[in-house]
């Protein structure tokens, strides 16, 4: 097996709108640290695969679609081949102005050249390798970010490509929002994600590359571990998890038997979701806004405030699908590579733990990584309990109960459809 590396700086223009928040004030003022796409090819029997992670808060189908458009023409990649991550940073630009403003369309026009140009720099730069693959519990990062005592997958997953004996590429996998910096935040970063990959490079030498895939954070954010909204926070941050991925180096398994490099990719039409009626849809609101008004009267904590404030701003979304209808793209791509006796899922949406940890337990490969915000944006995919406990995530979320459980079931008829190939 082959592997090549590249990363390419993708920070916007200033001013720029920035996604993640409807209660930003305003555009990017500044740059706090540079965006990165990092770009990860892989060859075996003269097949290839692309892996891009970005630091933006989603990529939409069109963008995800004009990128594998031009891989296949400068490297002949074929579209199904090439996937898109975001690490969903909440201080960064959005295609689409989700939850915030959109980026210039200068910059939306330019992005997928800068995308596709990463990959075939990548794909110049090939070296023999092997996979290997590892994981180790994070501490003090994420946690449900509606209850502290609920479950959620504290692991982090990575993939590491070895040559002489030591990593040349590092791929990390791990749940949780990047949302140590706020509203009120307006420099562009990559949050923790981006110091995450900064501090491990800085461990294991600057011409290692490393790159982030986004886990499954639907449901997870800092909310309760992080100790204020600041730069430094954000630093600290990266250095826990980046501390996780450096014991998961030191007791990697593999590289296993297989070289085979398989991909799969399916797209399905989620269910919008049934809607209560604009007058109920608004006493919700009401509900929610008297609830906020109490716990403020009361001196509640930060955040129990941030919890109402949210559930508020679900009200207001459901609201707002009920007068004017489901706008979401629900076209919601499944995606899964082979990567010898490893394998990398990608769902385009925000899905819960539980439904990472549900592909991870029925996967037949010996490591699996499963990724949100893959080649598209379906919204936020609870798991059916999640939906029975509602909250912001429930009452944002445009498809039907049942459709993260659908989508993780796609998830494993193509795992199961790769291993078949890869032992066939």
């Amino acid at each position: 097996m082959k592997a090549g590396y590249h990363s390419a700086i993708i920070t916007p223009p200033i001013p720029c709108g920035m996604g993640g928040y409807a209660a930003r004030s305003g555009p990017a003022e500044g740059v706090h640290d540079p965006l990165f796409a990092r770009t990860l090819v892989l060859e075996e029997g003269g097949r290839r695969l692309a892996i891009v992670t970005c630091d933006i808060l989603h990529v939409d189908r069109p963008l995800a679609e004009a990128v594998r458009a031009r891989v296949a023409d400068l490297t002949g990649i074929p579209p199904e081949r090439v996937m898109l991550l975001a690490s969903h940073t909440h201080a960064g630009p959005s295609p689409e102005g989700w939850r915030g403003d959109p980026a210039p369309p200068e910059y939306l026009a330019w992005l997928p050249l800068q995308l596709a140009g990463s990959v075939l720099q990548a794909a110049r730069r090939m070296e023999e390798v092997e996979v290997a693959w590892g994981s180790a519990q994070v501490e003090g990062l994420g946690k449900n970010r509606t209850d502290p005592g609920l479950p959620f997958d504290p692991m982090l997953r990575l993939l590491a490509f070895i040559a002489s004996g030591q990593p040349r590429a590092v791929l990390l996998n791990y749940g949780c929002h990047p949302t140590v910096m706020g509203a009120d935040n307006r420099l562009i970063s990559a949050d923790w994600p981006g110091a995450a990959v900064a501090a491990l490079r800085r461990a294991l030498g600057e011409d290692v590359w490393v790159g982030f895939a986004q886990g499954c954070a639907g449901d997870v954010s800092a909310r309760f571990t992080r100790r204020g909204q600041s730069f430094a926070e954000v630093e600290r941050h990266g250095r826990l998890l980046a501390g996780a991925a450096l014991s998961a180096l030191g007791r990697l398994e593999g590289p296993g038997r297989a070289r085979h490099l398989g991909a799969r990719r399916r797209v399905v039409r989620l269910a919008p979701r049934r809607l209560p009626p604009p007058e109920q849809a608004a006493r919700q609101v009401e509900a929610a806004r008297a609830r906020l008004s109490a716990l403020e009267a009361a001196g509640a904590s930060q955040a129990e405030l941030r919890i109402a404030q949210t559930a508020l701003q679900g009200a207001e979304i459901t609201l707002h699908f009920a007068t004017e209808g489901l706008s979401m793209d629900l076209d919601c791509e499944v995606q899964a590579f082979a990567i010898g006796d490893a394998a990398l899922v990608s769902l385009a949406g925000e899905p819960f733990s539980a439904l990472g940890l549900a592909i991870q337990a029925r996967s037949p490969f010996a490591a699996t990584l499963v990724a949100g915000y893959g080649n598209g944006y379906c919204g936020y995919l609870p798991d059916r309990e999640a939906f029975a406990r509602g909250g912001y995530e429930a009452l944002s979320a445009p498809s039907e109960p049942g459709s993260g459980e659908r989508l993780a079931e796609v998830a494993l008829e193509l795992l199961n459809e790769l291993k078949a190939e890869v032992t066939g």
